[in-house]
């Protein structure tokens, strides 16, 4: 019986890493759509003459829907000046992060084109969110902040198209994946990883570039449950007259104060008044399907 980890899912097989190689391995039974390894995935192998077998998927420490990957240390959500990023999306990342357990790290790239004032944004956003904050160049190759944070663990880029999750990864390294652009009309990534994909930088450390996307969902979480996903109103949030406070509409809110006298970021509050009005219509059109279908 061999250990191994999942790097790559293909169609039918997978690539599993085992010591100094990866094998392609297949599965002794057809499995499931929800039974599938995901990049990550510790297994256990058996060989059948010259091929290797899935034997079974140990137990997952953390799994995220989406980038589609288990047993993450960090997540590495990467932003730009162009394509002009959608923050509302970093949020759900970290929100789905938070959720998993997984640490994260916000990634600034592309410096060389950074106009003045947008890390500061960033920073002032998600400083004491996010576990870490970088600034990077992944075209002049000035990578070294964010290669520190890699050392150990394995460590899942995400974030939308052409932001240069690619290019971060070429640059430490030292490969040469072909990398997506932005479309001249719109402004917007053109999608060239199509779908996660583990490399070892060295014994225990590993990397995933993922897919970008320019929209994400939350799954599973209910609209009063949502500010329990942003550490900094928790924090908070005894200072609140009421024990459930949703810090949208109360009262005497710790959270809404703190927002009106600057100590709490602005534009990420509003963000999280839109994020609870998305759930609030999921939930109503979740009650309504139900009693239709009940009916």
């Amino acid at each position: 019986m061999l250990k191994g980890r999942v790097v790559k899912v293909l169609s039918d097989r997978f690539m599993v890493d085992v010591g100094n190689e990866s094998v392609q391995v297949k599965s002794r039974k057809k499995l499931k759509r929800e039974t599938l390894p995901l990049p990550g995935d510790f297994v256990l192998l058996e060989q059948a003459g010259d091929e290797y077998v899935l034997y079974k998927i140990e137990e997952r420490k953390n799994r995220l829907i989406r980038p589609a990957v288990s047993n993450a240390d960090k997540v590495i959500i990467t932003v730009a000046p162009l394509p002009e990023t959608d923050f509302l999306t970093v949020d759900k990342l970290i929100i789905g992060a938070h959720k998993a357990g997984v640490s994260t790290v916000i990634c600034v790239n592309k410096t060389d084109i950074t106009p003045q004032g947008f890390t500061e944004s960033v920073e002032a956003q998600y400083a004491g969110v996010a576990d870490a904050i970088v600034a990077v160049c992944a075209e002049r190759k000035e990578t070294a902040a964010l290669e520190k944070l890699l050392t150990g663990g394995f460590s899942c880029f995400a974030g939308q198209s052409a932001v240069g999750k690619t290019s971060l990864i070429n640059a430490v390294c030292g490969l040469d994946r072909e990398v997506g652009d932005l479309s001249e009309k719109t402004l917007k990534g053109k999608n060239t990883t199509t779908s996660a994909e583990l490399i070892k930088i060295s014994d225990g450390t590993y990397i995933a570039d993922t897919p970008g996307f320019a929209a994400l969902d939350l799954f599973d979480i209910k609209p009063e449950e949502l500010s329990l996903y942003y550490d900094e109103y928790v924090a908070l949030s005894s200072g609140c007259k009421y024990h459930m406070c949703t810090h949208v509409s109360e009262p005497n809110c710790a959270v809404r104060a703190a927002v009106e006298s600057g100590r709490l970021n602005g534009l990420r509050y509003e963000r999280y008044l839109m994020l609870c009005e998305e759930l609030k219509k999921r939930n109503l059109h979740r009650k309504s399907w139900r009693k239709a279908y009940d009916d």
